[in-house]
């Protein structure tokens, strides 16, 4: 095939044909059109395959806006053309245009300088060039580059732009460097970056300032490995659009960044292993919204961040695994922060520090971090409510030291697993209302809530709490208004209640677990009527280490409150019982005495009815011993009474006469001794009863 032949000066003579229409038409501001209305040869991709007529040397542009050249008909109004393919170098450096630039669906065979120049306004929707440098260049009106494609790095630096900076539909390469590189560029109006804008290569804008709204609306970033978008320092005094089909592959970066309003619906953003999303330090007015199918691969990283709304991760999708997929520390949401409905995170979820000023919401969320920490939020403050129910899930520790929670604390129907570690880890927690592990309320490791100070109750009715060979709810040194204790079946574990404190304690006797720590326990009453008294004091053995006097004097001092008097002596009694067990042989034999002579101080009357039976006993060994083991020592003394002589040997506070006056011998001086011995016995025990120093430790 040959190539046919054009002749040279007939292409020149067509070429300036073209550079005359744009040189009669300035002065009127009339567009020049050079398309041919086939929609496929007009695409300046197919520049190449245009005819010599459509070729406009860059040099007449350049003469025209710099006024080396006059336009027919006077002076120059405005500068328009389209379809051309410009040759040469289009330099326009530190030119002051007088006049508005139009060229549109042109190719230009060079990158185009815009360096340092100044212009009423400039427009190159959907041209083609290997560059564009606009560095320091300043516009009255918009910078408009919609659909413009670009070989090369676009660049913006310190350009301020006095209308919109328009690159809708754009594309553009510079894959491994810039893309578009923007440091201190001001738009006083919008930045829009949408409906098809795509970038392979950086965009590159810290310490950018945009007077509207900078929309990312349906963008795609592309630098993997790298970053998608820089915005260090950026600010939008309006919306910060990055939504309905907003993709990255590589970095976004906001840190110190100051917004209007921020949103990240439907957006997907993917840095595997690294930052996908990293704004420490961001500002935003108003809301922070990433709902709806918002995705991530990669760390979502927010360390102290302000919203002054609310900031949404409803029914986001955030995957990091083995790392941190969201870490919100120090953040401040002057609203609620919502992690609800099908909301996952897979790695971990970092609040620590984070102050959230309305409520917090994770129902039905699921983190994911196996032996981990799925949520760590130590000294995470939330003015309002949490609620963590409607089948919310975490695999790993939820971990809340000192946290404080100003209203509910709500686990209800939640799962927490971790077997062989902690479930939930929140020592010191603070909930100025009730908690509530309730209603199906499920964890595989230990709830550690030491030290916590519980507003209201803490209602543990229905949970399922297992720690097999561990604790499966440490409550020790804590504090609550009331402790429901219910779970739905036994605790596999210790139950810890040591040194806590709770107005009024409810638990079932159905479910007592095998070991409860109840040594410095108090509570001011028992809720459940229907346990007794003596099934009480069976709850009582399941402290482990051996007695201990005060867990049964707080029981029975709880009775007492309740005018439960008879209950009360019960338990007294059966401290004293128990507390044998402690005891050496000595001990033990005059705790056995106590018991059957007084009842430890609380049965007297038992003192009575031993007398009684040592009177009737006495007197008769006396009678069937006299005279023949009786022999009168005084023959003046009165005479013998058995009755008399058994009340003098066996009390010895009574003093009747008849002991000095008759010796025993035999067998008689034997049973003196013995009564003797015996008056003494209920002597002390009765004095010790009625004193209450048998009722002490």
């Amino acid at each position: 095939m040959t190539t046919p032949h054009v002749d040279p000066q007939l292409g020149r003579e067509e070429s300036d044909a073209a550079e005359r229409r744009l040189l009669h038409t300035a002065a009127t501001g009339t567009p020049v059109d050079l398309r041919t209305g086939d929609a496929r040869l007009d695409d300046p991709a197919n520049a190449a395959a245009w005819a010599a007529e459509r070729t406009v040397r860059a040099g007449v542009l350049i003469d025209l806006l710099t006024g080396e050249r006059a336009p027919d008909g006077g002076r120059l109004r405005a500068v328009k053309l389209r379809g051309a393919r410009v040759t040469g170098e289009l330099d326009l450096e530190a030119v002051e245009l007088a006049c508005p630039l139009l060229l549109a669906d042109c190719r230009f065979e060079q990158p185009v300088n815009l360096r340092e120049a100044s212009a009423p306004a400039i427009r190159l929707p959907g041209c083609h060039l290997p560059g564009l440098n606009a560095d320091q260049l300043r516009t009255v009106g918009d910078l408009n580059l919609d659909g413009l494609v670009s070989e090369g790095a676009v660049t913006l630096r310190g350009a301020r732009i006095g209308g919109s900076l328009s690159l809708k539909a754009a594309r553009l390469n510079g894959p491994g460097a810039y893309a578009l590189r923007a440091e201190a560029l001001t738009v006083a109006e919008s930045m829009w970056c949408r409906d098809g804008f795509t970038a392979v290569g950086e965009i590159h804008m810290p310490g950018a300032r945009i007077g509207g709204r900078l929309s990312f609306v349906g963008a795609e970033l592309s630098n993997p490995g790298g970053r998608a978008l820089t915005g260090d320092g950026l600010t939008v005094e309006q919306n910060m659009t990055c939504r309905n089909g907003f993709t990255t592959e590589g970095e976004v970066r906001l840190p110190g960044a100051h917004l209007g309003r921020l949103s990240f619906i439907g957006a997907r953003l993917s840095n595997p292993g690294g930052d996908a999303l990293m704004a420490d330090g961001l500002t935003v007015k108003q809301n922070l919204d990433g709902r709806d199918g918002f995705t991530v691969e990669g760390e979502v990283r927010l360390v102290g961040a302000r919203i002054g709304g609310w900031l949404s991760l409803t029914g986001a999708t955030l995957t990091n695994p083995g790392g941190c997929a969201l870490r919100l520390d120090r953040v401040t949401v002057d609203q609620s922060l919502d992690c609800d409905q099908t909301f996952v995170a897979e790695g971990e979820v970092q609040l620590t520090g984070a102050r959230i000023g309305g409520q917090l919401t994770l129902d039905g969320a699921r983190l994911t971090n196996p032996g981990g920490i799925a949520l760590l939020a130590d000294s995470l403050t939330v003015e309002r409510g949490m609620s963590c129910r409607n089948g919310f899930t975490a695999l790993g520790e939820v971990r809340m030291l000192s946290a404080r929670i100003g209203e509910v604390f709500s686990l209800e129907g939640a799962t927490i697993s971790n077997p062989g570690g902690r479930a939930l880890y929140a020592f010191r927690l603070t909930v100025e209302n009730d908690l509530y592990m309730r209603g199906g309320f499920t964890a595989e490791g230990e709830v550690q809530l030491s030290g916590a100070r519980i507003g209201g109750l803490l209602h543990l009715a229905g949970s399922v709490l297992s720690a097999p060979g561990g604790q499966a709810l440490d409550f020790e040194g804590g504090r609550a208004i009331a402790l429901l204790l219910l779970p739905r079946e036994r605790p596999d574990g210790v139950v810890n209640l040591t040194n806590a404190q709770v107005g009024i304690f409810e638990d079932d006797e159905r479910t007592w677990p095998a070991t409860v720590r109840l040594h410095g326990f108090v509570y001011n009453a028992l809720a459940n009527d229907t346990v007794d008294v003596r099934a009480r004091l069976r709850w009582l053995t399941r402290h482990p280490g051996g007695y201990v006097p005060h867990i049964y004097d707080q029981l029975a001092a709880a009775y007492r409150r309740a005018g439960r008097e008879d209950a009360a002596r019960q338990v007294a009694l059966a401290k004293q019982w128990r507390r044998r067990r402690v005891l050496g042989p000595s001990g033990k034999l005059a705790n056995w005495l106590l018991y059957l002579t007084v009842g430890y101080g609380y049965r007297t009357w038992l003192a009575a009815v031993w007398l009684a039976g040592l009177l009737a006993l006495g007197t008769w060994v006396f009678t069937d011993a006299h005279p023949h083991e009786l022999t009168r020592v005084d023959a003046h003394a009165p005479g013998f009474n058995a009755l008399g002589y058994t009340l003098d040997v066996l009390l010895p506070i009574v003093d009747l006469g008849q002991q000095k006056a008759w010796q025993a011998h035999g067998a008689a001086m034997y049973w003196s001794w013995a009564l003797t011995a015996a008056g003494w016995v209920l002597t002390t025990a009765v004095v010790a009863g009625l004193t209450g120093i048998l009722k002490r430790d």
